[in-house]
């Protein structure tokens, strides 16, 4: 029988607690990516939590929108860092001295080539979204109900982006879960985010050995995180082989 951990914890500093989780099947990749999280943790005295759970209650994605309402309810840190199990630390920054701590939520919006066409020829719409592979959040009764919302947005249960589609639905950039004239989030929910450079969300293309003419890069030049977002698991295995070096 297959025993799988269900947490690995380190607890000493209110300042930041990280949080990432992969299952069995991601292992090969989540080993690789945790041990870039716990040397930029204990680089930095933040605490961190990794949960390594064989089974969820969902698609395995939304383990991040639970376990940010379940710290977040708990209250023991100032600020929560998740990390995708498919992230890499690439450099030692602290997040902290990058962002307004003033404000809620921290992500870096994205480009997508729009899955919306135009009526004119060689010309493809390009929309804004939130990729939630990195996400940096303080602790606040506002951000406890907004992954509250998310998480209780259960029509995206079988959404191929599934917690990503239900965040980017209550933040409001909904083109491309919706029509291109919902992309249109409030002022007074615009007002509590932050937006995070690339280079803490940095994401080769899918085909990074051979990009095609046709995708958009959102890879950024000496990152501090690189996200391998999109990318089919044995390639993401390749790419931690080949540039494991760009690792801490």
């Amino acid at each position: 029988m297959f025993f799988f951990n269900k947490k690995k914890e380190k607890s000493s500093n209110s300042r930041l607690k990280i949080l990432s989780g992969y299952n069995y099947r991601y292992k090969d990749i989540g080993k690789e990516s945790e041990k870039t999280i716990i040397k930029y943790a204990d680089y930095f005295n933040f605490d961190y939590e990794i949960d390594k759970r064989s089974s969820f209650e969902r698609h395995f994605y939304w383990l991040k929108i639970k376990m940010f309402i379940e710290n977040l309810e708990k209250g023991t840190h100032e600020f929560y860092l998740w990390l995708d199990a498919d992230t890499f630390i690439c450099r030692y920054e602290n997040i902290l001295n990058y962002v307004d701590k003033k404000k809620h939520i921290f992500v870096h919006n994205q480009f997508f080539k729009s899955k919306h066409k135009t009526k004119i020829s060689n010309i493809d719409y390009l929309t804004w979204g939130p990729n939630v592979g990195v996400i940096l959040v303080r602790n606040t009764k506002w951000s406890l109900e907004f992954f509250r919302n998310v998480w209780n947005k259960k029509k995206y249960l079988n959404h191929y982006w599934p917690d990503n589609a239900a965040f980017m639905d209550e933040l409001g950039y909904k083109a491309e879960i919706s029509k291109l004239s919902d992309n249109n989030p409030s002022k007074k929910t615009l007002n509590k985010f932050y937006f995070l450079s690339g280079l803490w969300n940095s994401m080769p293309n899918r085909n990074f050995n051979s990009p095609l003419n046709n995708e958009i890069s959102n890879f950024y030049f000496d990152p501090i995180i690189i996200h391998l977002a999109g990318i089919r698991r044995r390639d993401r295995l390749k790419f931690i082989k080949k540039y494991k070096k760009l690792f801490i």
